[in-house]
């Protein structure tokens, strides 16, 4: 029996990592910053986030889920900022997974990013689920998503994580081109 998914991998021989430095563990602090492009329906969204959220079973509301606002807005207002200052006052490098619709609500913290040195990969156009995407809307948000990020930022995105990827997001990704990497394969 075959299938079109690799269960099997590199097996027992995985490629040598070759590091910088030569050293044996590489470590990638990630922020992903999504406050403001999740489920909403402010934004013409049929219902509320309900993914990702300390609230465990949440539902999709046909309303504001004021609850659920409130979670994501704290990232923005103050979670950001408190990894921020954890990781610049210690001089540590990190790689944001930046929404486009997220980030263009918010350019201060695309300020502090940059000030940063941080690398800004863009983390796709909303923070919603492609799985029933149409493909043609989903290649138009890609398209979106990499061009406010460059408007944003003055730079084109380098790596991308879509998240809640769709079937189709892997190949739409390799057509557009431009990556380094891909972090959701």
């Amino acid at each position: 029996m075959t299938s079109p998914r690799d269960l099997v991998g590199y097996g027992a021989t995985p490629p040598a990592a070759q590091w910088p430095a030569g050293a044996r563990v590489a470590v990638q602090f990630v922020i992903n910053y999504e406050e403001g492009a999740e489920n909403s329906v402010l934004k013409g969204d049929k219902g509320s986030e309900a993914f990702l959220s300390d609230m465990v079973g949440a539902a999709s509301h046909p309303a504001r889920a004021m609850a659920m606002e409130s979670l994501y807005e704290y990232g923005s207002r103050a979670g950001f900022w408190r990894l921020h200052r954890l990781f610049t006052e210690r001089g540590v490098p990190v790689t944001v997974f930046g929404v486009a619709a997220a980030l263009a609500m918010n350019p201060a913290v695309i300020e502090a990013m940059l000030a940063a040195d941080w690398e800004i990969a863009s983390h796709g156009y909303r923070w919603i689920d492609y799985q029933y995407v149409p493909e043609d809307v989903e290649r138009e948000h890609i398209a979106k998503a990499i061009a406010l990020h460059t408007q944003l930022t003055g730079a084109r995105p380098l790596g991308w994580y879509q998240g809640r990827t769709s079937p189709n997001t892997a190949r739409l990704v390799v057509d557009e081109g431009g990556f380094l990497y891909d972090a959701d394969r």
